[in-house]
């Protein structure tokens, strides 16, 4: 009976796997969308799981916040897959942070106080420091799929900008939110 418990769960987990749909953002879309934009280094990462979904979260030592209110100096980011008590879940479209590399995410924070990356992996960009030179954030292609605004099927091309570009457009959406209060 057992096993065929697990079996009808993994067929439910992969069908939930397959089914991952995103809408396409465009970095104004995340940068409205963010309560807050964090620089930082992924200290470490666990899993947890909540209802059905096994969430892997990762913990960030911010080194710097490009949106909202200053806080604390590390943050958590729920990220949907991970595994835990023997049981393996991955979702198409979640991204995957290395304990030690250095990241931007934009974050959404739900009503319970709980952090997810906006657009799953849409929202958390790798950086790419070199002394003398601008730092680059970058993200690859996902492997979910994409649609536009409309409902579209769209193809996903990745994101490459600087740091500097994320910035000004961070300062010009803020800039438009004070002329709208």
């Amino acid at each position: 009976m057992r096993i065929l418990l697990q079996f009808g769960i993994a067929a439910l987990l992969a069908g939930m796997v397959s089914a991952t749909t995103l809408e396409r953002l465009t970095l104004e879309d995340m940068v409205q969308k963010s309560m807050s934009i964090v620089r930082g280094r992924v200290l470490d990462s666990t899993s947890v799981q909540r209802g059905n979904v096994i969430y892997t979260v990762y913990r960030l030592q911010v080194s710097e916040r490009l949106k909202g209110a200053g806080g604390a100096s590390s943050v958590e980011v729920y990220v949907p897959g991970g595994a835990k008590a023997g049981y393996r879940q991955s979702f198409a479209g979640s991204p995957v942070m290395e304990t030690g590399a250095e990241y931007v995410v934009f974050i959404w924070t739900s009503p319970r106080g709980i952090n997810q990356a906006i657009g799953m992996g849409q929202g958390v960009f790798d950086v790419k420091a070199k002394p003398g030179s601008e730092t680059v954030l970058s993200r690859g292609t996902l492997d979910a799929q994409m649609v536009d605004a409309t409902g579209r099927a769209v193809e996903d091309q990745g994101l490459k900008l600087t740091l500097g570009r994320l910035r000004q457009v961070v300062t010009q959406a803020e800039a438009s939110k004070a002329e709208v209060q």
